[in-house]
């Protein structure tokens, strides 16, 4: 029995590995390695360094169209008589892109050549994503 004793005093004091350093949290890691995004500031806008003064004027204009786009869409929304939406008539749908490419162009003259171009890239890649979305969709209704 005193050997047990012995024993189990020679494991308390015996010398221990210092304790590891508590892994960062996934989350952490991951929010430093991306930058976060300004709120109000579109996907557009995503690896372009915009000024104080830029990040405004775009919050501004990203404002000022969408809520005209929101108001268009909520006033012509319809239901069948199933309680389904109606499809958005031509007119309509033709009214919402040029609301879209009016802000694109306004968006545009905001930024210098070279934000100009990253801007451009983006959007190219953000049509070619709905593009394929929209081809997805079709394939599996």
């Amino acid at each position: 029995m005193r050997a047990s004793v012995v024993l189990a005093v020679a494991a308390l004091m015996a010398p221990r590995p210092a304790l590891a350093q508590p892994a960062a949290p996934v989350a952490a890691t991951q929010e430093a390695k991306a930058p976060k995004r300004d709120k109000g500031i579109p996907e557009h806008f995503n690896g372009i360094a915009l000024t104080d003064s830029q990040k405004v004027k775009v919050r501004e204009l990203y404002h000022l169209y969408h809520t005209q786009m929101t108001q268009i869409r909520v006033t012509t929304k319809k239901k069948n008589d199933d309680g389904q939406n109606v499809p958005m008539p031509p007119k309509v749908k033709k009214q919402l892109d040029d609301l879209e490419t009016k802000e694109m162009a306004e968006f545009r003259a905001l930024l210098t050549a070279d934000q100009a171009a990253i801007f451009d890239k983006n959007i190219t890649k953000e049509k070619a994503d709905e593009a394929k979305r929209a081809a997805d969709k079709a394939a599996n209704p």
